[in-house]
């Protein structure tokens, strides 16, 4: 049995059925105004205990407001050890070198610190520091910084060994420079796709922007939080590992006994590097110049995504999809837990103004000259009301739309709503498409919540049908486990998303569309089977970068791994040329 998000879902498990309560952060909150600090923590206390034992991912949410709620009522003792359960609880779930437990335990240590505890504050700083060598280096910004924390708190302690020891550490006096494992952070050469490959994973650089705020830790995971702050700039470096299956993003897995990040084996956000607005503009049009693609896509991710998960995918569908031109995130600030649903809603229609704002900014400075847009969830909302502002703003131009393909994947927004907007925003963009779901319980909860009215991102009968934009049930990929992410989790997909981003295709033109008619409009099924998932996307991705010449180049790649004595992978290579061959045009 699940909790799912803080939303008001019933599950049934054993004949029985749970309700989560949908405004848990909302009474928390009104209590905490109050100043009913006592009464905030018994709510998130009663939670917890109510919480399902396996369901780690609601009890992991409440275990954190409840230490944040001790710390707002000045129980920091209290709060340290209730970080500490949760760090516990962590590392078990993520595995012990985890760079969130790090995270986590310095979390621990920073309230045990206010307390005064300084033992116990400096525990948990050295577990915190022993993940974060192993993953940035001895030598690192990161290191040094919590270095010196324990070196003042050792010596506090008159523990003059460790003090010392800490102080070099902070002064970057590190006398075993290797790490215990390869971290993967050194950059050696460009590939030809303009991503940094490193032998065994490749490095692909998005840009951002965010109106999140600084969460004042250097960890590239840690590095933005929840709360809501200024707009601003930057680039990310996500490393994607080469064993890496279009659609998925692979994360450590205990049950192979993977306790950390690997760069071998898993995305990672390695780096985060922060610019002002004209300098991130500067380095987009560098970009532009030098990759030769005058193509931009922003992605606008949903609600419960921490900034560190939607940079992570933004890089896969720009690695899935071989995209050379510029890969943009915005991120507005979600509080990254699934029991702040409503505070997601409060937060996302604010950033959707300062989204209409830099979509201004690229188009008019960034160098790309095809803007693509993609938004999945309620992040739609934030979307939906940017491009509304900036159709007002340019309604009385005769210019040419200023977005290539518009996206809205799975919008969590009400379907009426949508369907009015969009009768402003169809100006604005070349082509529109909604992907929607029968499937998508994300959806169905919100739909509860919501009294019952349709959400514009549910398919089936519900499906939104319109002249302004296509409409595309992506049922048949499957139930989506609350994830809803089918979009960019399916190579088939990805697969469709190319060919609007390549041709601007019609749906009578993408593989796996079957034609249906509703209000005697058409909308269009999904059927993945028909389009041949990563075979397709692989012969899509070489015939857009190498034209007819692919055809050649998939040849020779079968005839090699034939000569080679694989024959496994020559027989893909002739699958990838015969389904190019379907792609190009007959001379």
């Amino acid at each position: 049995m699940m909790l799912f998000a803080g939303l008001v879902l019933l599950f049934v498990s054993g004949g029985a059925a749970v309700a989560a309560d949908a405004f848990l952060m909302s009474k928390v909150r009104s209590a905490q105004l109050a100043g009913d600090h006592d009464q905030a923590v018994l709510l998130l206390e009663q939670a917890f205990d109510a919480a399902d034992a396996e369901d780690h991912v609601t009890r992991d949410a409440v275990l954190l407001e409840l230490g944040k709620a001790l710390e707002t009522g000045d129980r920091d003792l209290d709060a340290a050890y209730v970080f500490a359960k949760l760090a516990i609880l962590r590392k078990k779930r993520l595995g012990k070198m985890h760079p969130e437990v790090a995270g986590l335990f310095e979390t621990v240590g920073n309230a045990f610190e206010r307390a005064g505890e300084k033992a116990l504050a400096a525990s948990a700083y050295e577990r915190a520091l022993t993940i974060d060598q192993m993953h940035y280096g001895p030598g690192s910004e990161i290191v040094r910084a919590l270095s010196e924390r324990l070196a003042v708190l050792h010596l506090d302690l008159g523990n003059q060994k460790k003090h010392e020891t800490y102080a070099r550490l902070a002064a970057g006096d590190v006398a075993d420079p290797e790490p215990k494992e390869p971290s993967g952070r050194g950059i050696t050469a460009e590939s030809e796709y303009g991503d940094v490959d490193e032998g065994t994973f490749a490095r692909v650089r998005i840009f951002y922007a965010t109106d999140r705020a600084r969460s004042g830790s250097g960890r590239p995971n840690d590095f933005f939080g929840g709360e809501r702050g200024e707009l601003s700039f930057g680039t990310a470096e996500v490393s994607i590992p080469h064993s890496h299956k279009p659609g998925v993003i692979e994360v450590p897995e205990l049950i192979s006994f993977e306790l950390t990040e690997n760069p071998e084996k898993h995305i990672v956000l390695q780096s985060i590097t922060t610019l002002q607005g004209e300098e991130a503009l500067a380095a987009m049009r560098a970009h532009v110049a030098k990759s030769g693609s005058d193509e931009a896509f922003v992605f606008v991710h949903g609600y419960n995504v921490p900034f560190s998960w939607a940079a992570r995918r933004t890089a896969q569908i720009a690695y899935d999809l071989n995209f050379e031109g510029l890969p943009i995130l915005y991120s507005w600030p979600s509080r990254g837990s699934p029991l702040d649903y409503m505070a997601d809603t409060a937060t996302v229609r604010l950033s959707g103004r300062r989204l209409s704002t830099f979509l201004g900014q690229i188009v008019a400075s960034s160098g790309a000259r095809r803007i693509h847009l993609i938004a999945h969830s309620m992040g739609n909302r934030a979307l939906t009301d940017a491009l509304e502002l900036f159709a007002l703003r340019h309604a009385h131009g005769a210019e040419a739309p200023a977005f290539e393909q518009v996206l809205f994947t799975a919008p969590d927004m009400d379907a009426g709503l949508f369907s009015e907007m969009l009768k402003t925003i169809r100006p604005v963009a070349k082509r529109m498409t909604l992907y929607a779901s029968q499937n998508d319980l994300a959806l169905v909860t919100s739909r509860n919540l919501h009294g019952g009215a349709p959400r514009a991102g549910q398919g089936g009968a519900d499906i939104l049908v319109s002249d302004r934009f296509d409409s595309v049930d992506m049922t048949a990929l499957g139930a989506d486990m609350l994830g809803h992410n089918y979009f960019a989790d399916h190579a088939s997909a990805l697969t469709d998303m190319l060919s609007l981003f390549w041709r601007d295709a019609p749906p009578t033109s993408r593989c796996g569309m079957v034609k249906r008619a509703k209000q005697d409009r058409s909308y269009w099924l999904f059927d993945p089977q028909a389009c041949r998932g990563t075979v397709a996307l692989s012969a899509m991705t070489l015939l857009k970068k190498k034209g007819r010449q692919a055809l050649t180049f998939a040849k020779s790649m079968a005839d090699k791994w034939r000569l080679d004595g694989n024959q496994r992978a020559a027989a893909e290579w002739r699958e990838i040329r015969t389904v190019m061959g379907s792609m190009v045009p007959s001379q």
